[in-house]
């Protein structure tokens, strides 16, 4: 029997990573962004109004991209709960090594660590499942 225990709790570590990490740059540094464009001390108005836009585009940015992360972290969490035991997963890994190659590109090292390791582990566990299931069927 092989259980696929290490590979979820690898993705739930990486998905709660993913929640926090978009949290934190929605009402962290989304908001001290805004902060910044709001306090900005330029002496005319088309200064002004060139930095605050500016830095609505930056915050706009911001909280999409925190967005994004959010809305990664609890597909992620579902994907982790729904893999399954004794089942050789295919898309699953191939899904989280991209997504581990893409958190590495973003520079979220937390993150391309858990999901690369859940994807890598998950492909040699298909290798051994699908050969434990030829085992099985040829004994029969």
């Amino acid at each position: 029997m092989m259980n696929r225990k290490l590979e979820r709790r690898l993705v739930m570590v990486g998905s709660i990573w993913q929640i926090v990490s978009g949290l934190l740059t929605i009402f962290v540094y989304a908001s001290y962004i805004k902060n910044e464009g709001l306090n900005s001390s330029y002496n005319t108005l088309a200064r002004l109004e060139a930095a605050q836009s500016i830095f609505g585009s930056l915050y706009m940015f911001s909280v999409s991209f925190g967005m994004l992360f959010v809305i990664m972290g609890i597909l992620n969490f579902v994907l982790a709960k729904t893999l399954k035991d004794d089942t050789a997963e295919v898309k699953k890994p191939i899904w989280f090594i991209l997504l581990g190659f893409g958190s590495y590109l973003v520079m979220d090292l937390l993150g391309a660590l858990m999901f690369l390791s859940a994807g890598i582990l998950a492909l040699a566990k298909n290798k051994s499942i699908s050969k434990m299931g030829n085992y099985q069927f040829q004994k029969q």
